[in-house]
């Protein structure tokens, strides 16, 4: 029993765990039918995780409240892998005036219940709750960060933001560029795992973003290493199972033109489980060496955050593992 919530969580990466995940992504990323012997289990594995629909109605609906109230926002990664939605809907709202004006419209109007944050969040300055009627949850993020440290100008995505037809619905959307590097700074600094949807959208992604526009925006945001170890990351399972993408190829091979070797690759022997947790050790050599460099630049408040995050990081996982029970997805 205690293995099986352990291999739920992610604590432990056991063989039968990483024969099912390798399965799984070796069907979706060659388009392939899958067939297995023990279906509930594996249907357990890709169950997506909120109704679709739903997920579009709640976003319509504060859409227009935002806009009417002349508050500025983009989405950010809700709808970057359908049909997977996630458990929330999430905005980035960077103006500090308009996100107070937002939650207290939230809380008056709207009577939300907000929801209990991570020690990080908190710090952060992001903002949760669940409407009356919505089973996702509705959360305004400041920015793009764990706690504070610096990656990206918010200002900057809103300024670049377009509305993009998805699903027959219109939405205020990121750059391609900044999808990519938001998607890099969850995985590695803020989530710290992999779904399987992450890595068919980042392959997705990187058909139309610009290549040289997405290495400029790691370079700007002092995240090469980590850059390099989600690539890494992404390539042992498109080996694994067999795949050859072109785009990917080429891009790994500017970055490591442009950032170096791979430092960590010493942490790369773990088995390949979805959702695939990034070392804990990884995770804390990031953070140093990303808060190194904003040192090295003199942007110590961010630096601090860098050397702060790690002891944070493992507190909260601790307490997501606990109230999630095991509940975990490798979709």
């Amino acid at each position: 029993m205690k293995l099986n919530f352990l291999e739920e969580i992610g604590g432990v990466k056991t063989a039968r765990r990483e024969a099912e995940s390798l399965l799984l992504a070796r069907a979706l990323l060659k388009n392939k039918r899958v067939s297995v012997k023990d279906e509930a289990r594996m249907l357990k594995l890709v169950q997506k995780n909120k109704d679709a629909a739903e997920a579009f109605d709640l976003y319509d609906q504060m859409s227009a409240v935002f806009t009417k109230h002349g508050v500025d926002f983009v989405a950010i990664k809700s709808f970057d892998s359908l049909p997977d939605i996630g458990h929330d809907i999430d905005l980035l709202v960077p103006s500090a005036t308009q996100l107070s004006q937002a939650e207290k419209l939230l809380l008056s109007e709207y009577k939300v219940t907000p929801q209990g944050l991570t020690h990080c969040d908190r710090i952060l300055g992001k903002f949760s709750c669940f409407l009356p009627g919505y089973k996702h949850d509705f959360e305004l993020y400041p920015t793009i960060s764990q706690l504070g440290e610096v990656h990206l100008d918010p200002a900057e995505v809103l300024r670049f933001r377009r509305k993009v037809m998805v699903e027959g619905r219109e939405v205020w959307m990121t750059s391609d560029s900044d999808r990519v590097l938001i998607r890099v700074i969850h995985a590695m600094f803020r989530h710290n795992f992999l779904k399987l949807s992450d890595i068919l959208d980042f392959l997705k992604l990187i058909e139309t973003a610009n290549n040289d526009e997405v290495l400029r925006k790691i370079d700007n945001a002092r995240i090469g290493d980590a850059f390099i170890f989600y690539l890494a990351s992404i390539d042992r399972f498109l080996e694994s199972c067999e795949v050859e993408n072109s785009h990917f190829l080429d891009l790994q091979k500017l970055a490591k033109q442009r950032f170096g070797r791979d430092r960590l690759s010493f942490l790369r022997r773990d088995r390949l489980v979805l959702p695939y947790r990034i070392p804990t050790v990884a995770i804390i050599l990031l953070f140093l060496l990303k808060g190194a460099r904003e040192a090295a630049h003199k942007r110590w408040r961010s630096s601090l955050s860098c050397l702060a995050a790690p002891p944070l990081i493992i507190l909260d996982f601790l307490s997501a593992a606990v109230r999630a029970g095991g509940r975990g997805g490798v979709w």
